[in-house]
């Protein structure tokens, strides 16, 4: 099936924010590479079958550098990051880090991850019901945990978070605005960086220091791009997923019921509601470095491809049921954190912040309830690819 002759404008307007744009399961089954135009005005083509977000996502004919010569873009708004490289720079980054987001490492901070959401929660109950989850859970919780992971002090999350905000958004500020606030965040990561390197903690961020002092195949700003990309990755996308997924729990009572009667369903659900609503509906970029065919379309050397993970999730050549929150799926092998050689690199702390967090929630709260009418929901980012939701109001 070849590519069709319309050009799609991307990203796809997301009228409903419990909905993905309906556009994806059309093209699904009517244009399996379908032509776009992305926010910079360069062309590109979109994927959203499982089969070929794999594909695009574990061939090494696609690149994720957003340097090459003559390359379309997604945006103008880029930076250096080690989920913007390839090997062998990729894998020389991701080996410095890996072992610091081992399930084995991670499964060891579970009582520390429990002590933060457990405060978290002490003090939505002093407050009472009405209670907003966002700001109540959904934000603090993941910002906490890699603020604490990474060494940055805790009287400077607010700054961070509003930097963070404008640099995953794609539409929804200036040029201008979104460079200040990557000037900002490199400039205080920097700083940060030499007081590691005088005074070191028993954190990441000091361990990436030492390294860079006595290893040669790290540099200082090496560091301080691995640390933008952890606190951007820990933060943002954790938050949304945490807060759709409560929010979905929500919408659908009598699976929250499921859950509350065997909580050992809890690893299982996790990965459910990443496949059902993950953070986001963006699709994930790519530029071809030779000619690759999909389903019969050429696509040529340096052509952009995006390669929509929430499509292939919900794609019915996969998954019976892919509109159904079925929390004990078998077999549930998303794209949500990715596939190939950049699956998400912090896969296994996502996972278990998700089930301390759902966890103690429901155990905490046994009447939660949605505080609102879903259509009263509104997005947290504009422009975002990773949008979250600005409040999702709950009672008990």
């Amino acid at each position: 099936m070849a590519a069709s002759d319309t050009r799609h404008q991307y990203p796809f307007d997301r009228a409903v924010p419990t909905e993905i744009p309906p556009l994806y399961e059309e093209l699904r089954e009517t244009e399996r590479v379908a032509r776009i135009t992305m926010a910079t005005g360069d062309p590109g083509f979109l994927v959203t079958r499982y089969e070929d977000v794999r594909f695009v996502l574990s061939d090494s004919r696609f690149s994720v550098r957003q340097d090459l010569p003559g390359a379309p873009r997604l945006t103008e708004m880029t930076f250096e990051s080690v989920m913007t490289t390839d090997p062998p720079v990729h894998t020389r980054l991701r080996r410095l880090l890996s072992r610091d987001f081992t399930a084995r490492r991670v499964e060891r901070m579970r009582p520390r991850l429990q002590e933060i959401v457990d405060g978290l929660l002490d003090e939505m109950e002093k407050q009472g019901p009405p209670a907003e989850i966002v700001e109540s859970l959904a934000a603090p919780f993941p910002i906490t945990v890699i603020c604490e992971l990474l060494g940055v002090p805790m009287v400077d999350v607010a700054r961070f978070r509003t930097w963070a905000d404008i640099m995953v958004s794609l539409t929804g500020y200036s040029m201008e605005e979104w460079t200040a606030a990557r000037d900002s965040l490199e400039n205080y990561l920097d700083e940060l960086v030499v007081a590691k390197r005088e005074e070191p903690g028993d954190d990441l961020l000091s361990a990436l220091v030492r390294t860079a002092q006595t290893e040669d195949d790290l540099t200082e700003h090496d560091v301080r791009s691995l640390s933008l990309i952890l606190l951007l990755a820990g933060y943002e996308p954790a938050s949304n997923q945490l807060g759709s997924s409560i929010l979905t729990l929500l919408r659908f009572p009598e699976r929250l019921e499921q859950l509350r009667r065997d909580p050992d369903l809890l690893p299982s659900a996790v990965e459910e509601l990443m496949r059902y609503a993950p953070a986001g509906d963006g699709a994930l970029f790519r530029v071809t470095l030779d000619d690759v065919t999909i389903g019969g379309t050429h696509i040529p050397a340096n052509s952009a491809v995006l390669a929509s993970t929430q499509a292939a999730n919900w794609d019915p050549r996969r998954y019976d049921e892919p509109d159904g929150l079925i929390l004990d799926r078998p077999d549930n092998q998303h794209t949500a954190l990715g596939h190939g050689i950049h699956f998400c690199l912090g896969a296994a702390l996502a996972r278990v912040e998700l089930q301390v967090a759902i966890g103690s929630l429901l155990r905490r709260f046994p009447k939660l309830a949605l505080g609102t009418d879903v259509a009263n929901l509104r997005w947290s980012s504009p422009g975002s690819m990773l949008s979250g939701f600005s409040e999702i109001p709950v009672t008990w």
